[in-house]
Formats: C-alpha cells, sequence, structure tokens
C-alpha cells in the first residue's frame, strides 16, 4: 500500500537522522525553589484611596464598564 512505503520511508529518514545525533551525558538542575510559599495575609483595604483612583457618578457610586458578553 501506498501508506505503508510512505511510513517506511519516513521511519527510515527519521533513523538515518538519529545517528547523525551526538549522545550526551544528562544534564540534572538542582534548586532549592521547590514548595515555596509566601504566608497568607491580609492586606488592610482602603475604600478613600480607592474611590480616589476611580470614576463617580454625581451620587459617588463607582462607574465600572459593562462585561462584554453581556447584552
Amino acid at each position: 500500500m501506498k501508506i505503508e512505503k510512505n511510513v517506511e520511508k519516513i521511519l527510515d529518514r527519521f533513523s538515518k537522522t538519529l545517528e547523525s545525533v551526538p549522545e550526551l551525558e544528562e544534564t540534572w538542575y538542582i534548586t532549592d525553589n521547590l514548595n515555596l510559599s509566601r504566608k497568607d495575609e491580609a492586606h488592610q483595604k482602603d475604600p478613600e484611596r480607592i474611590r480616589r483612583n476611580a470614576k463617580l457618578d454625581k451620587d459617588g457610586n463607582v462607574i465600572v464598564k459593562k462585561a462584554d458578553w453581556i447584552n
């Protein structure tokens, strides 16, 4: 079959290509940075600071963009 011939050609080319790849020793990277995590802490929130940086309407409500996926 045509497919079998194509597969054989591909495998032959691959085998020849592998022969030209030099054999190297494995490289290992050992680090002590595994599973590092920071302490879970709550930060103080300042509503006035948030309002200072937000757009407000005449009643003092924060104006936000409507989500694109909502009709």
